[in-house]
């Protein structure tokens, strides 16, 4: 009985009765995983969710802790979590895209939603595609834009249908650019030219993984794989005048330059 109360204790002191958390959240608040409620996960015990130790901090996540989902092989396709802890939250053409870290043992859809409480729910979801090791992945809240949400709901396995369950670490769940965590890499070595560009553009960096050209209001306007290569030619004939955000995930962790599609 004192253990208990000096948890509860613990989780009010740390986040407030009513707590109201900013966006990241990168559970490295003590007891952030109280305010975040599971579902659809066979009975949603208690020990298939909560704060961990960050399981590799050698990697692209360099956060000492983490939010950990064990999803059964019963669970709904749909299991996951959701808080009201961190809203309202308000999606402009400014302020719309959205990016969680994931760490699983399996490849399937992860997801975020948006609920504001009257049924204008804005869900996306977008497949991790690595296993064992960190990975940013990027959501593209579009719909979402000139609407206000109170609650935030995270899909970590979405697979369809179920076949089995996982391990699921997250962290950093929030706007793109708001992961402290994540290694930050200077522009400067990254190589685009040419730049203005009309028809191609030649990006150089040691162990690309992946690409994604936005635009200047956020929105993703190409998406590429690639097999960690040091130079990759892009086809940007097709986009539109104006200034574009590149976003590399390298070996080394993420960096982000800009070009002008002329």
């Amino acid at each position: 009985m004192k253990t208990t109360f000096t948890l509860m204790f613990l989780a009010v002191f740390a986040l407030g009765v009513n707590a109201q958390l900013q966006l990241p959240a990168d559970f490295e608040t003590a007891m952030e995983d109280t305010v975040w409620n599971q579902f659809a996960n066979a009975g949603d015990a208690p020990e298939n969710m909560g704060q961990v130790e960050n399981p590799a901090k050698d990697g692209i996540n360099t956060s000492d802790s983490c939010l950990l989902i064990t999803v059964l092989d019963n669970a709904d396709p749909w299991v996951g979590a959701w808080s009201e802890a961190y809203g309202p939250l308000e999606f402009t053409t400014e302020n719309h895209m959205m990016e969680m870290m994931v760490h699983k043992t399996v490849t399937s859809n992860c997801g975020i939603k948006l609920e504001s409480g009257d049924g204008d729910n804005v869900e996306v979801l977008v497949p991790n595609t690595k296993v064992g090791e960190w990975e940013l992945l990027t959501f593209d809240m579009t719909a979402a834009i000139g609407h206000t949400y109170n609650r935030l709901v995270i899909f970590p396995d979405f697979p369809d249908p179920r076949t089995a369950g996982s391990t699921c670490y997250i962290d950093n769940i929030g706007w793109v650019g708001s992961s402290v965590s994540v290694k930050e890499l200077k522009p400067s070595k990254m190589s685009i030219f040419p730049n203005p560009a009309a028809e191609w553009i030649t990006l150089q960096y040691p162990g690309i993984n992946s690409v994604i050209l936005a635009n200047i209001v956020g929105q993703t306007v190409k998406s590429l794989e690639f097999q960690g290569t040091n130079q990759e030619i892009i086809d940007v004939s097709d986009l539109e005048e104006g200034v574009y955000l590149i976003i590399l995930d390298t070996a080394d962790g993420t960096i982000s330059s800009r070009f002008v599609k002329e």
